[in-house]
């Protein structure tokens, strides 16, 4: 796999069969984005002004009243949850992350406190917002969020809903229910729906803040989208006057933004769902004729309902006498290095994603898990790298980026 670009910055190569995560760069940007970001850099613009474009043109294709560009997702949660306790206070803007004064508390449910990277409770705490939690880990019921607000509801700024792969998907409060209940007592919703590709489809329930992702599916530069009722999106653009300063995105990332959305409107999705289809089934044909011991596959459909589908890679550690953390961790560890979808490896299983994988690389891909699975087998590589291990290997690079590359 030669490419100038990693020769010339002496960067690792890497095949992405994980999806859109930030540790490798989210997505590619797509051409049409790149040239959007070129357009708009030799010149300065009002930053209002812009956003407002922005506004206006997003907004209409998601029928939702207005909309505003932020750094990333992430920082758009973060100021979502500031401008539904400040308000257009600009007293109260300036003094976040005090919140002493203000309804300050944020109900959502246990399961919805999911780690993308980072907590999504550090991104509530950051705004100066307190968190109360409604049923379990792995349950959450309409009595439980109800008895929550009865107990809190003059402390109560807002609720957040999050909808991802992370959540977990099984007897919790679903969307159109939790809404209903929280507008039951008057409480504005946010939903983080930052890695979901259908956005319009959200505004069918009443929520009021809605936050996307710029540069996942539609390969704009990272940016977040947050989009809804005009009344909270103007201030969440306040937060700028305070702890969003240093959440501020550039003119390039509002206007690739915009170029983003539009484009994303235009693409046949059809056709590349049947390139993935395609790709996941060479996979299987492969996998068919090798008959590995101890190791099946199923098709997996995207749990938020994303129009994607995965191959899952299930290993039987004691029939094929390997993990899947040491498979996984060897795929990343070669030369091109093979990034999976490892979210769930503890429960022995981990997904290849075909969304980013350019053309051929999916032969790359399973030629190589093949030579693993070998060496493996024969011993010439660590077969038991637990689960333990594999997440110790996975810090130890953040902590020591400096001295390892």
């Amino acid at each position: 796999m030669k490419n100038n670009f990693y020769i010339k910055n002496k960067l690792t190569p890497i095949i992405n069969a994980s999806g859109f995560m930030t540790k490798i760069g989210a997505s590619i940007t797509r051409n049409y984005n790149i040239k959007a970001a070129g357009e708009i850099l030799p010149y300065f613009v009002n930053i209002d002004e812009l956003q407002s474009l922005a506004s206006r043109k997003i907004s209409r294709l998601l029928k939702t009243e207005a909309a505003v560009i932020t750094a990333s997702a992430a920082a758009g949660l973060t100021e979502s949850v500031a401008a539904m306790m400040t308000g257009n206070n600009l007293k109260n803007i300036y003094a976040l992350p005090n919140t002493s004064n203000l309804k300050n508390k944020v109900i959502i449910q246990k399961g919805h406190l999911t780690n993308y990277g980072a907590e999504v409770s550090q991104g509530i705490l950051l705004s100066g917002a307190k968190i109360l939690k409604c049923g379990s880990k792995l349950s959450c019921s309409k009595t439980q969020i109800i008895d929550k607000i009865k107990k809190n509801k003059k402390e109560i700024a807002c609720a957040m809903y999050v909808v991802s792969h992370h959540c977990s998907q099984y007897n919790s409060v679903e969307i159109a229910s939790f809404i209903k209940i929280c507008k039951k007592y008057n409480i504005p919703v946010i939903v983080d729906a930052a890695s979901e590709e259908y956005m319009e489809s959200f505004f069918k329930f009443d929520i009021d803040i809605a936050i996307f992702s710029a540069h996942k599916f539609m390969g704009s530069l990272t940016a977040g989208i947050i989009a809804g009722k005009k009344k909270y999106i103007k201030n969440v653009y306040l937060q700028n006057l305070g702890i969003g300063r240093g959440m501020k995105v550039g003119k390039e990332g509002i206007y690739a933004s915009i170029s983003a959305i539009e484009n994303w409107y235009k693409r046949d999705l059809k056709k590349e769902l049947y390139n993935q289809e395609k790709i996941i089934k060479y996979w299987i044909n492969y996998l068919n004729k090798k008959k590995y011991h101890g190791l099946n596959y199923e098709i997996i459909p995207d749990p938020t309902g994303n129009k994607i589908n995965r191959l899952r890679i299930l290993i039987d550690e004691n029939k094929s006498g390997f993990t899947p953390q040491s498979l996984a961790y060897y795929l990343e560890k070669n030369k091109p290095s093979i990034f999976v979808r490892d979210d769930l490896i503890h429960l022995n299983h981990f997904e290849l994603d075909t969304c980013n994988l350019k053309k051929n690389e999916h032969i790359i891909v399973i030629k190589n898990l093949n030579k693993i699975i070998n060496n493996l087998k024969n011993n010439k590589l660590d077969c038991k790298i637990n689960l333990k291990k594999y997440k110790k290997i996975s810090i130890k690079n953040w902590i020591n980026w400096l001295d390892e590359f």
